[in-house]
């Protein structure tokens, strides 16, 4: 890497308002309001501000039910995606220059730079939701083989990279199944943008995996491996049902889910039973990654804890009858799968654990042989 290249990728991760690397649009309406927007920005923020308060006015004179709806969307966007913040907590992800200055030293130390040979800060601007996200390009990936990494409901790249750096056990997999990187914050969290909605987060999955494979700009994939962790399982899920994955495009999948929910609902009623399937219904939060796995066509990967003798275990999250593994380790469910599951388990894996070196290197040659063979 050049000195004038380092410099440049240097001053892009430290920038507090990045602008899009690329613009993406699902439809000619979006691609014409986004450019409304970019051309009367104040105009629109004016126009966003009298709409917020008609409907805080509109909720209090409605208060049953809209008032009530538009609160319990809130407290539901709140509890899963606390990295983003909200009514009740303050973003668990917060950016600061002196955060920025530890990312890029970081990125930019010796021991990462061994391990990397491009570092890339990726800004893609999707209709009217903006991500950003950093690409990783490693030495011995294969050009077109790319890793999709999609985080947990509290976490950001930002901090992964700092707390972690390659000796996080996601890079680790990606290095050893010779796969490139791309990793993104979800919309509201640190730099991204745009209104915490479900689809909203779907979206922002659905930006990366154009920019992957459709965009001339893009790195032109033509193998992903979609990693999914905790929420990030649930996202990539719905995502992904939205996606051709049977490789008849001449894009080949292989999906990871790692310590997943088999629904958001699901994870719901664990906390406040029957009450809280109900409300993840009603707020258009559940994500029922069960059923969208059983339609994927695919290879999918799941990791779980067990006990010592080979059973699955609650991972200190979610009770094992709420893990995603849970469903598809009866070989009867497994009849109405349309693509392979493959299990891997940890003894005694907790939900904020690492992997072990033993199942690091089990993953990693699961997708090195489906993409090999």
């Amino acid at each position: 890497m050049s000195i004038a290249i380092a410099r440049e990728q240097y001053a892009a991760i430290l920038d507090m308002h990045p602008k899009p690397s690329i613009a993406m649009f699902s439809s000619e309406q979006a691609r014409t309001s986004w450019e409304k927007r970019q051309a009367h920005p104040y105009l629109y923020r004016l126009l966003e501000i009298i709409w917020g308060v008609v409907k805080f006015l509109l909720g209090l004179i409605f208060f049953i039910p809209l008032g009530l709806f538009w609160v319990l969307q809130k407290i539901c966007q709140n509890f899963i995606l606390p990295g983003a913040g909200g009514w009740i907590f303050r973003p668990i992800c917060r950016d600061s220059n002196l955060l920025r200055q530890a990312y890029a030293a970081r990125l930019f130390s010796a021991s990462f730079q061994d391990h990397v040979s491009s570092v890339r800060r990726v800004c893609l601007q999707y209709d009217e939701v903006f991500i950003d996200g950093l690409e990783l390009r490693l030495p011995n990936a294969k050009p077109d083989r790319w890793m999709l990494i999609s985080n947990g409901n509290s976490d950001c790249l930002e901090y992964r990279t700092v707390l972690q750096g390659e000796k996080d056990w996601i890079f680790r997999i990606a290095e050893e199944s010779q796969s490139n990187i791309l990793i993104f914050n979800y919309p509201g969290v640190m730099k991204s943008q745009g209104n915490i909605t479900r689809n909203n987060v779907v979206k922002s999955y659905q930006a990366c995996v154009r920019y992957l494979r459709d965009e001339p700009a893009g790195p032109q994939a033509r193998q992903i491996v979609a990693y999914g962790y905790s929420l990030g399982a649930s996202v990539q899920a719905e995502a992904l049902s939205k996606e051709i994955t049977d490789g008849s495009d001449s894009v080949r999948w292989f999906v990871v889910k790692d310590r997943g929910a088999r629904s958001t609902g699901a994870v719901a009623k664990q906390f406040i039973g029957s009450l809280g399937v109900w409300l993840a219904n009603l707020t258009h939060w559940n994500i029922n990654s069960e059923k969208r796995s059983k339609d994927l066509h695919c290879p999918e990967l799941f990791i779980y804890g067990k006990d010592s003798q080979g059973n699955l275990i609650g991972d200190g999250l979610f009770k094992k009858e709420t893990c995603f593994a849970a469903p598809f380790l009866d070989p009867k469910n497994l009849e109405e799968c349309s693509g392979k599951k493959i299990p891997v388990a940890q003894t005694g894996l907790r939900h904020d654990h690492i992997l072990s070196d033993d199942v690091i290197k089990e993953v990693a040659g699961h997708i090195q042989r489906h993409f090999d063979n």
